[in-house]
Formats: C-alpha cells, sequence, structure tokens
C-alpha cells in the first residue's frame, strides 16, 4: 500500500479525531439498545435495489392508534463504503423521547453502488416515506433529515431538482459537498468517480436543496478540507436564499459530533432538537459562537 499524500490526508477524519475507535464502539452499543429496547420494524424495504431497505422506529407503539408524528430520517457515513443502517440507530431512544419516529435508511455500499446510484436511493427512501409514512404512524409534512459525513452529503444532493421531495429540515453533519478531488484519493479506490461524475455529483454546483431550513455542523476536530468545505456550502445555501445555520461545534470531531444529534444532555444536541422543532427555543438565547444565519 502507498504511503498516504497529503491530500488522502485531508480526506482521512481519522488523522485528526480524537477518539475514533471509541465512538464507533458507541455506535453499535448504542444502535443495538434501541433495536431491543424500542418498538422497530426491521430492515424494511423502500426499494428493490441492493441495500435500499431501512429501520423504522414508530414514536407510537406498535399495534396502538395515535396521532401521526414527525419523524427524524438518518443517512449514515462512511466514505459512501463502510458502515450500515445496524450503526445509525444510536438517536432512535432520543427521537422516540420527544414524540418523533426515527428512520434509520441505508443505500448499498461501493464497490457495489455508485455515488449517483446511492443518491437516488435516498431520494427514493425519502419518497417512500412520503407515501408510506401514514402507516408507519408517520407525518409525511413533518420528515426532517440528517445525515453525517457521506450521508450529509447524499442528502443534500438528493434534495435537490424539481423532482426532490421537500422535507421540512436538514441537519448536515461534517459533510463533503465538493467531490472534484476525490477522483486523486485514497477514497476513490472503492468509489470510483470519474472527474465528471465528482464534478456532476458535488452539492455545490447544484440548485439549493427541498427544505425549508439546514443546520450545518462540524466538529472542531476535523481536517481543514472538511472544515472548508463546511464554510463554502454554507455561503452557497446562503446565497440562494436558503435560511442557514453553520456551527464548528467545540470538543467535537467527525465520529463524536453524530452521537450528539437529538440528545438533550449536550448542547448541539439541544440546537439540532431547536432545529428540528421539538424543544422550546430559550426567550433571549444568544446565537452560538460561529454561527452564521441567513433569512428567506
Amino acid at each position: 500500500m502507498s504511503e498516504p499524500t497529503l491530500l488522502d490526508r485531508e480526506y482521512s477524519p481519522s488523522s485528526v479525531a480524537r477518539h475514533m475507535t471509541a465512538s464507533l464502539r458507541r455506535y453499535r452499543s448504542l444502535s443495538d439498545a434501541a433495536r431491543s429496547e424500542l418498538d422497530v420494524h426491521i430492515a424494511v424495504p423502500y426499494g428493490e435495489g441492493h441495500g435500499e431497505r431501512c429501520h423504522v422506529f414508530p414514536a407510537v407503539p406498535k399495534g396502538t392508534r395515535g396521532p401521526e408524528t414527525p419523524a427524524l430520517v438518518f443517512v449514515h457515513g462512511g466514505h459512501w463504503q463502510e458502515s450500515g443502517i445496524d450503526d445509525a440507530c444510536f438517536a432512535a431512544a432520543h427521537a422516540v423521547a420527544h414524540g418523533c419516529a426515527y428512520v434509520a435508511v441505508g443505500y448499498g455500499l461501493a464497490p457495489d453502488r455508485t455515488v449517483p446510484g446511492m443518491i437516488g436511493s435516498v431520494a427514493r427512501a425519502l419518497d417512500w416515506l412520503v407515501t408510506t409514512g401514514p402507516m408507519l404512524g408517520i407525518d409525511p409534512e413533518q420528515l426532517h433529515v440528517a445525515g453525517s459525513s457521506a450521508g450529509a452529503h447524499l442528502l443534500a444532493a438528493a434534495l435537490t431538482g424539481d423532482d426532490a421531495p421537500r422535507v421540512r429540515s436538514a441537519c448536515l453533519l461534517s459533510g463533503l459537498y465538493d467531490l472534484t478531488e476525490i477522483p486523486g484519493t485514497y477514497v476513490n479506490d472503492a468509489v470510483r468517480l470519474t472527474p465528471e461524475l465528482a464534478d456532476r455529483c458535488s452539492p455545490l454546483r447544484m440548485p439549493a436543496p427541498r427544505c425549508d431550513s439546514v443546520l450545518l455542523a462540524a466538529g472542531r476536530h476535523e481536517t481543514r478540507t472538511y472544515l472548508h468545505q463546511h464554510a463554502a456550502y454554507a455561503e452557497h445555501l446562503a446565497a440562494q436564499s436558503v435560511p442557514v445555520s453553520a456551527q464548528i461545534v467545540p470538543e467535537r470531531d467527525h465520529f463524536d459530533l453524530p452521537l450528539d444529534l437529538a440528545d438533550p444532555a449536550t448542547p448541539f444536541g439541544r440546537t439540532s432538537l431547536r432545529h428540528l422543532g421539538l424543544a422550546p427555543r430559550r426567550r433571549g438565547a444568544s446565537t452560538p459562537e460561529g454561527t452564521v444565519t441567513s433569512a428567506r
């Protein structure tokens, strides 16, 4: 295996993360606990493609009737080639505790899937929730999406275009929004993007995502490339009049930041809950340091 280049290190979040292995263990332990302790529909197919499955945690117990609830739809990361929905249920307990269904979306992985194919899968999952959500107790008008790393990229791309499903909000964590350097990195050994595909699959070159507001976040302990892309996408959204809040989260890195999602015990967890409309905003609360906002 060749020596990693400087560009490889910039696209390797583990090069600056503090506790990657411990964070990955927490993904699995919290996800296992959620599937064993909460009501869940396991590996529900939303399409016919490889990996097009999702775990659905209803906010209302299975077998009972109640009002349709909002849903938090999470798309996992892993450089489009690692992880899966079994490790993506870690925020389910927090979502359900706040009266919100939780959906962990799978999309298949490279090298078996292409990046355009994954984008299409995520869009299909959202379309499926719009049409099928009511049968699972989900209000299709109250879909909120979140994604980390590759999942943030896939959501940003899947939500663009006139035919894209519209959601209430998006929470995008440590995403890559310009893929044009990926063909020159180790990541491309499995992903196999051509320069033309990398350009076409870059949200920074796409129309605005179809959502009412976007919360962008990255950990303080990210590579310069990830922090630069975070800032560039915030500017891209603001230039298209998309309401956006962009935050660099202190004492977090690429791998432990997602664990704060919807967690009321952490500052960013509370920020994400307010963004989802699941927690009241304190009167007179100040905007977090490092936040950039734009109004429609």
